[in-house]
């Protein structure tokens, strides 16, 4: 049969299903952009047609041919969208990133449809993509549009209630927009997860001064800091009756997020009723006081038992309720090598413990994943396409049934990341080939230079490599504010933040940092060739080279401090130091300038404080190894008219001085 669309086809749709009639519509709307003519949308066609059928529910679709036309199936009306996206992409259409700059609709005199058929299925059933900030909340519809397009199922709207929105959307800004996003949600067939660490919420601290029972012991005296005392009925009954207020507000949303405090230790009950409980049993038993609460209102919906941090270890007295579903968050993970990657240094560790959570909790497991989140990377990203397929791989052969891919920051995006694309394409199939996937990212974004921007991308990809394969004893020197008063003594440490680990660990680190700056060259020469023959194009390429710029300064900034942190373990001479300390000061002088002229006015304080820690970092080797006895004065007095001058927005106020 000459699959030419003419005027005499049409789009058979016989269901009335709202998903099913927004992917009829979409279908049409797009073939025509494509250059066929404008097909009805009819409950039963006379002549050739594209038949849309979907059964009751599931992702997978196929289509088919046959004497009359073309077959598109789902398994649902999710799935049925899928096809729609699939036919359309076998058609030449692509959307890389959200929004008109990562789309490509070719235009032709004739449409004509693909003879092959085809039958594809997801190889994880819930794939996620997490919005972890007010910033990324305010672009939703793109995202949401951009998810549906490339076989995403979920948005996850990340938030919080109390403090500063760093990493997090605010609570109070998911109900503004909410009545604009759902629609926008219901109409694709996309669910909705909601929360963040809302635990201590959950129970008022006004209370403490009434009911100091209901709260934790720390150092053999109830305070209420953190998160409270779980084995005090008391308590559990105000989490379930403040549990259901949350879920009645919030109905809209199939899986619940009411996480404990963020923290990489402590936080929990100490009290000769708890004592024997585990962090993670602790949390567990406020996890199913969640559940029971939800339970007695939807027992469809489910809550999330977050391993991360003081909870990795799995549970060993408490058991889940039927309703809590674990998610494991393996933030310290190396992202050098995938989560399964026998080979890594750090990775096995989590592996074992993501087994062993899953045999505690006896059920399906999901993932949260950091591919996106630019405060871990140190407000850039990393390309991570090998990383990314090789965990695809490695979650699909262990039955992940869920994958969350964070995307938070400190700033918005300038140009939408590619692992977001990475992401989306190996969650549902894990044997794409990464390679492939990054010539069809350039070839949308750099139609004149694809070859380039592929070389742009895999020689950072490369460069991080000397920044992401951490050993193990550089991954234990993580910690959080150590003193209050003086935080230049002891400045938090990330992930990344390994240049005081024991001296061969750095020596190895600094040779290894050493050889990113050939990359780094590279990739600037691959930009250069881009730009040359960018037209129309120009400013969407400079703003992606823009966020290339800003993490090549990051590596350039690590690679300095690193130096100088070797050179004092070495016992270099003070002139040596400060010279060392200067070129890794103008390292972030450079970031901060990038920041000035790139970073809004309305993100620029939280983009600061996060920048400040970095100062911190310099001011701690200054403090300890440069300065006289008055400089040290004078350091702490600068940094306090620093964080003062952070007062552009009140809630970092609050934060810093509440911590």
């Amino acid at each position: 049969m000459d699959l030419t669309l003419t005027p005499r086809w049409a789009i058979e749709l016989a269901s009335a299903h709202p998903v099913a009639r927004f992917a009829a519509e979409e279908l049409r709307r797009t073939l025509q952009r494509l250059g066929a003519p404008a097909l009805p949308i009819v409950t039963q066609a006379d002549g050739p047609r594209i038949v849309l059928r979907h059964g009751p529910g599931g992702d997978a679709f196929l289509r088919a041919t046959d004497h009359a036309g073309m077959l598109l199936r789902g398994d649902g009306p999710r799935g049925l969208l899928y096809a729609v996206y699939d036919l359309l992409e076998a058609l030449g259409c692509r959307w890389v990133v959200p929004g008109p700059a990562g789309e490509f609709l070719p235009r032709r005199e004739r449409v004509v449809l693909p003879a092959e058929g085809l039958a594809d299925r997801p190889a994880i059933a819930r794939r996620s993509l997490v919005l972890g900030h007010d910033l990324f909340l305010a672009d939703a519809e793109a995202w949401i549009a951009w998810a549906a397009q490339n076989r995403l199922n979920t948005i996850f709207v990340h938030t919080i209630g109390h403090g500063p929105a760093i990493g997090a959307c605010r609570l109070a800004t998911w109900r503004r927009r909410r009545r604009v996003l759902l629609p926008r949600l219901t109409e694709r067939g996309l669910d909705l997860e909601l929360g963040g660490h809302h635990l201590r919420d959950l129970l008022p601290r006004r209370l403490f001064t009434t009911q100091p029972d209901l709260f934790r012991v720390a150092d053999g005296y109830r305070t209420p800091d953190h998160n409270f005392c779980p084995s005090n009925p008391q308590s559990l009954a105000l989490l379930r009756q403040h549990a259901t207020a949350f879920f009645q507000t919030y109905p809209e949303a199939q899986v619940y997020h009411l996480w404990p405090d963020d923290l990489l230790s402590g936080g929990w009950c100490a009290c000769p009723s708890c004592a024997s409980l585990s962090p993670s049993d602790q949390s567990l038993l406020a996890a199913n006081a969640l559940a029971e609460a939800l339970a007695a209102l939807r027992p469809t919906a489910s809550v999330s038992f977050l391993a991360y941090h003081t909870t990795e270890a799995a549970p060993q007295v408490v058991r889940p309720h039927a309703q809590v579903e674990l998610l494991f968050a393996p933030r310290p993970r190396s992202y050098a090598q995938g989560l399964g990657d026998p080979q890594s240094r750090l990775n096995p560790v989590y592996a074992t413990q993501m087994a062993e959570q899953r045999a505690a909790m006896g059920g399906p497991v999901a993932v949260f994943d950091y591919y996106l989140d630019a405060i871990l990377f140190k407000s850039a990203l990393p390309p991570l396409a090998q990383v990314i397929a090789a965990d695809m791989r490695y979650y699909r052969s262990q039955g992940v049934a869920a994958v969350h891919a964070l995307m938070t920051g400190d700033r918005p995006w300038l140009a939408a990341p590619i692992n977001a694309y990475l992401f989306a394409r190996l969650a549902w199939n894990p044997e794409h080939d990464p390679a492939a996937l990054l010539a069809t990212y350039a070839e949308v974004r750099a139609p004149r230079s694809p070859a380039a921007l592929q070389r742009v991308y895999t020689t950072l990809e490369h460069a991080w490599q000397a920044v992401l394969d951490r050993s193990p004893a550089e991954a234990a020197l993580r910690r959080e504010v150590r003193n209050q008063r003086d935080p230049i003594l002891a400045p938090p440490l990330d992930v990344l933040d390994y240049m005081a680990a024991a001296r061969p660990d750095c020596e190895l680190r600094l040779e290894r940092m050493g050889r990113m700056q050939a990359d780094l060259l590279a990739g600037q020469a691959a930009w250069d060739a881009v730009m040359q023959s960018a037209f129309a194009d120009r400013a969407t390429l400079e703003a992606e080279r823009a966020e290339w710029e800003v993490a090549a300064g990051v590596l350039r900034f690590l690679l300095l401090r690193q130096q100088l942190y070797v050179m004092a373990a070495r016992g270099a001479e003070r002139v040596a130091l400060q010279q060392g300390l200067a070129a890794a000061q103008a390292g972030l002088d450079h970031l901060l300038a990038w920041a000035q002229t790139h970073v809004p006015a309305a993100a620029r304080p939280g983009h600061l404080l996060l920048r400040t820690i970095l100062q911190l970092h310099l001011d701690q080797l200054a403090d300890q190894h440069i300065a006289l006895p008055w400089q040290r004065a004078t350091l702490r007095a600068r940094r306090a008219l620093l964080l003062r001058n952070l007062a552009g927005d009140p809630r970092l106020v609050w934060e810093l001085v509440r911590r």
